[in-house]
This record gives structure tokens, sequence and C-alpha cells, in this order.
């Protein structure tokens, strides 16, 4: 199986690359999102071609025994796309079209369960978009804060990364712009959301711990 492959950017077609890599040219189909994230990379012979590194999706079937393989520029927006093929009539190659927005803002759709916004996206009808919606709206928080972290870094603030992420003020307020910005939650009700999760585990570190507790707790 491939997972990521780095080489020289020999063609851009429509939806798809050849990269390559060791001698051996490989066609990946590339989501609008990672073509977005291309848009740049000069393709051609020798070295004047750029070389190009993508995290790469398997897939083949029974049904359909030719691989495909599509390529990320990032491997969160791989992990997203691996989430979103976990839902019910959601193939690889519908859930690669639909990636017609950052990964970021997908998420934040689906955390918020706004089906209007899913059902814009390419190959995403109602019935899909009622199907992500349920299965995914409590699953794609660490997605949805993405964009905080990367808006925070270009700003040039020093943020640590999500692991690493101690301080209880900037936890909180990590967490508490992603509920209100991203999510369309209220100031008061994210602020109770941070506090009641806090409170019934004192011990998060980490904007996904607390996510994870806020949307247990709303299940309860």
């Amino acid at each position: 199986m491939i997972a990521s492959i780095r080489g020289r950017l020999r063609r851009k077609l429509e939806d798809r690359v050849v990269v390559e890599a060791a001698g051996v040219g490989y066609e990946v189909f590339v989501p609008p999102v990672a073509q977005k994230a291309l848009i740049d990379a000069k393709a051609g012979e020798g070295n004047a071609a750029d070389e190009v590194s993508l995290a790469v999706h398997y897939h083949a079937t029974q049904n359909q025994p030719r691989p495909v393989l599509i390529g990320f520029t990032s491997e969160l927006d791989k992990e997203f796309f691996e989430k979103l093929i976990t839902v019910k009539d959601v193939g690889p190659m519908v859930a690669a079209r639909s990636l017609a927005a950052p990964v970021s803002d997908i998420a934040a759709a689906i955390a918020r369960q706004d089906e209007a916004y899913l059902r814009r996206l390419p190959g995403i009808g109602p019935q899909k978009a009622k199907n992500i919606v349920a299965q995914l709206s409590a699953k794609v928080a660490k997605f949805a804060l993405a964009q905080a972290q990367a808006g925070a870094a270009v700003d040039g603030a020093d943020v640590p990364a999500p692991s690493s992420v101690t301080d209880d003020e900037g936890l909180r307020g990590m967490v508490f712009e992603v509920l209100v910005k991203q999510l369309g939650h209220r100031p008061s009700e994210a602020a109770q959301l941070i506090t009641s999760a806090l409170g019934r585990r004192p011990g998060i570190t980490t904007p996904e711990e607390l996510f994870d507790e806020i949307y247990r707790g709303s299940t309860r």
C-alpha cells in the first residue's frame, strides 16, 4: 500500500497530477483543496519541475480492482477525508470531490450540524448531508480547531501544538474562539460548556480532550 509520495511534478491535469518518484510516474487524483495548494507548483521535465510531497490514500476494491491514489498536501486533510469515507453512501471519489473548501471550514459546518452548507459541496445532496452530520458531528472538532491555530500562527504568535497546550486560559480561549466563531454558539453558552467540561474533567490539557468532553457531556 502507498501512504505517501515525494518526487518531481511531471504533469498537472484537470483533477490529477503525475509525480515521478524513483523513476516511476504515479498518477494521483487531487481533491479541489489540494489543487489549490498546488496551484503554484511547476510541472515539467528534469530538474525544472518542482518537488512535491503528497499524503496518499490508496483505494482499491473487488468492484474497482484498478487502484486509485488520492493525494493531499497535509496529513490532517487526509485524516479528515478518511473519516468522511466512513459515512454511509460517501465513497472515496465522492468524498474527494466534495473537498472544495478548507477542511477546517467543512469540519466546523459538520460540528454545528449545518446541512445547508454541506449541500453546497460538490456531490453532497440532502441525504448525504444528513448522514455526514449524524455520523461525524461529534468527531470533527480537532479539524475545525486547525483554522484557529493556523490563524494564530499567521499573526506571528508563538502557539503551542495541540498536544502541548497546558495553560488553562490559553486552552479556554482557543476552544472558546472555535465554539463561537466557527460553531455558532453564543458566548455565554460557549463559556458554560467549557466550564462544565473542565468541572467534570479538571485534568484536561489539550483542545482535543476539551472538545471530546464537551460533546460527551452534551450526549448525557
